[in-house]
């Protein structure tokens, strides 16, 4: 990302004009008044500040809403959208800006064309091009927003960390700062605390992050190599070149991975509001890039040869722009769909992790001045045993200010949950009378039946199978299959051979429908080789109880509108499926924007009560379309490219998402935010109900 400004002097609020001011304050050769200097600068500063707090505030927050609220999960097409367009305004500018006050053609047209002053830009420049991307793709697989931002000032650390090992001279310090450690160890409890951390969203996001502090500290050692005696021009064109060849990395990495990776091509028209999302996600993006170089973190870079972005610690007005960008995004964030659970914990970690980048000496002289005694505490001829000895009462007040913070956040995001609505009714078949406890249904292909057997032992040791004893009943499509031998191999209680049709959701919806009088008090539905085993057993340990009504043990908190529903994977409900059981499940149409939970990985627990709420008929009507071989579920208008044969049809990835709808529990808005990814399991304040529909 760029920046174009080349008049900015970025002064430090809380320090001292010193000899590097004053030097900086020449310019073409004309000395200007140095106090005047100082505060035209400084103004000009907080402007330039403002504005790239809230650009980078909208491009965050409208990112997430175009790839989640609206459909566009094309993370890569809205980064090479994002630098085609910095290219163009940057184009622009270099034509039409010449001798304006932020004219950037100071030297002859050659002198833009790569030379050796670029050398030294390409680290810095390959870092920041890769970084937005990454982070892109971060914000889109990482279900709360919230988290990427509490962990932006790792961009401080990281920074820090590759100028000390890089011994650069323009370093605050010569061993890695406390400061980067304590945002280190903040951002770690950030995300242990984290109750829907995705290992995408959480690779993505973290590389993101990293690449922007390694740019920042690249971009520093390269404006060190150019060096500030050198002259304005040398340093034109290096930080020209640093411009260049991040639009240009930045479009090469984006387009040639969105073209094999991101496919643009939905069923549903794109509406106005959405097109005008993306418009204003474009221009937000473009402001950042003008203003400060880039998202989450405030790096103003300058053509003039005057200081660029500090590190840590970091001087006021670039702390102040950063804090205020991603604290807007957080507090939005807590009242918009998907509502994310953001707990006391990681407020104040959040808060500790960013106070710490001023430094001690700035967090004391802000706290003392919010206490009314900024006067007394910056008097430079105050004894340094005086000073120190006065730190305790800023750093209590300190602590206090955090504490309230974080449990005002921790409410305000607690209301937010609170205010979701609640599930539409559910219907359950109160007469029915199971005739066995619990049923454990295994679809099985090809398996082999010793893995199967360790799968089925671990599942039954958990809490409460542990306590009981599960029917195992094996549904096995492959045709040369020994059945008394996969019996004996994998100690189930029942084997049964079926044709190979459909998936395995024609196997649940095959015992659904043939055992509908005989269906078990509580039923697991599970392939032979059971995805996530290690993250499913600690959920089946945590959230299957007696009362367990439905029990999604997939992906959860994926969402969709009932009429235009479809996920970040490239599933779309072509079938129209999703609006039409709606309507036979609830006797009424559903509304466009009603938000439908989605289930994966087909595997879950369900009760006989609530699978026999609604018609058998509707499981019959399935059953018959996913096993069929032919007809208008294998319509190839409606197919597509995508992989449709009777043993693997594309209707089964459909199957596979409506399970929670078909069990009445895909309107429930607090089971759709409230239950923590496997990776993350319960938390301390978890609830059993957070994560299912319970029969009660």
């Amino acid at each position: 990302m760029i920046s174009t400004d080349h008049q900015a002097v970025e002064l430090a609020p809380l320090r001292g004009l010193d000899a590097e001011d004053a030097e900086d304050s020449f310019h073409a050769d004309r000395v200007v008044d140095l106090e005047d200097g100082r505060r035209n600068d400084y103004a000009h500063s907080r402007g330039r500040a403002t504005f790239w707090t809230l650009c980078s505030a909208v491009a965050i927050y409208t990112t997430k809403r175009l790839m989640i609220s609206h459909g566009f999960h094309y993370p890569l097409a809205i980064a090479f959208r994002s630098f085609a367009a910095l290219a163009v305004v940057y184009i622009v500018a270099l034509r039409v800006g010449s001798g304006s006050r932020y004219g950037l053609l100071r030297s002859g047209g050659k002198d833009f064309l790569p030379n050796k002053r670029w050398a030294g830009m390409i680290p810095a420049a390959f870092a920041a091009a890769a970084s937005v991307p990454m982070l892109l793709e971060g914000v889109l697989h990482m279900p709360s927003l919230p988290v990427i931002v509490m962990a932006s000032p790792v961009v401080y650390a990281a920074e820090s960390l590759v100028l000390s090992i890089c011994c650069s001279p323009s370093r605050t310090q010569k061993r890695l700062p406390w400061e980067a450690i304590v945002v280190v160890i903040a951002s770690c409890v950030v995300l242990y605390n984290e109750y829907r951390l995705m290992v995408p969203g959480l690779i993505w996001g973290l590389l993101g992050i990293l690449f922007i502090g390694l740019s920042r500290a690249c971009f520093t050692i390269g404006s060190d190599r150019a060096g500030f005696d050198h002259s304005g021009e040398a340093k034109l064109k290096a930080y020209h070149g640093f411009v260049t060849m991040t639009v240009t990395f930045g479009m090469v990495f984006s387009g040639v991975a969105g073209h094999f990776l991101e496919h643009i091509d939905s069923i549903y028209p794109m509406d106005y509001y959405t097109i005008a999302l993306m418009f204003l996600n474009m221009l937000s993006i473009i402001g950042t890039g003008f203003s400060g170089t880039g998202l989450l973190a405030y790096s103003p870079i300058s053509f003039d040869n005057q200081r660029h972005f500090s590190n840590v610690p970091l001087r006021g007005v670039e702390f102040a722009a950063a804090f205020l960008s991603n604290t807007i995004v957080l507090l939005v964030a807590m009242f918009s769909d998907p509502v994310p659970v953001v707990s006391w914990a990681q407020l104040a970690a959040y808060l500790i992790s960013s106070s710490s980048l001023l430094g001690a000496d700035q967090v004391q002289s802000l706290v003392v001045g919010f206490m009314g005694g900024a006067k007394n505490s910056s008097s430079k001829s105050a004894p340094t045993e005086k000073r120190k000895s006065g730190r305790l009462l800023p750093s209590l007040a300190l602590v206090v200010m955090i504490t309230i913070s974080s449990w005002a956040g921790s409410y305000l995001s607690s209301l937010s949950i609170n205010s979701i609505g609640k599930s539409l009714p559910s219907a359950l078949d109160l007469s029915y009378k199971p005739s066995s406890r619990f049923d454990i249904v295994v679809s099985v292909y090809n398996e082999n039946p010793t893995l199967v057997k360790e799968t089925l032992d671990a599942i039954k040791s958990t809490a409460m199978l542990s306590t009981i004893k599960p029917n195992i009943i094996i549904y096995s499509k492959d045709p040369d299959a020994d059945v008394k031998e996969l019996k004996k191999a994998t100690g189930a209680d029942v084997v049964e051979k079926l044709e190979n049709l459909g998936r395995e959701g024609a196997t649940y919806l095959h015992h659904i429908v043939n055992k509908w009088d005989k269906l078990a008090e509580q039923t697991m539905f599970i392939q032979a080789h059971a995805h996530n085993m290690r993250e499913l057993i600690p959920r089946i340990n945590d959230y299957l109880v007696t009362e367990t009504g439905m029990l999604s043990l997939g992906f959860t908190g994926m969402v969709c509108d009932c009429q235009t529903c479809g996920d970040r994977w490239g599933w779309e409900d072509k079938y129209n499926t999703v609006p039409q059981l709606f309507e036979q499940i609830y006797r009424e149409p559903c509304n466009p924007r009603t938000p439908i939970l989605l289930s994966y990985k087909g595997q879950f627990v369900a009760s006989g009560k609530r699978i026999r709420g609604i018609s058998k008929k509707i499981y019959e009507g399935l059953l018959t379309t996913i096993t069929s071989k032919d007809g208008e579920s294998h319509n190839e208008t409606i197919v597509g490219d995508n992989v449709d044969t009777p043993d693997n049809p594309y209707f089964g990835f459909t199957v596979e998402r409506i399970w929670g709808l078909l069990m009445q529990c895909a309107t429930d808005g607090g089971v759709a935010a409230k239950c923590p990814s496997l990776l993350s399991g319960m938390g301390r304040n978890g609830k059993v109900s957070d994560c299912q529909c319970l029969d009660r």
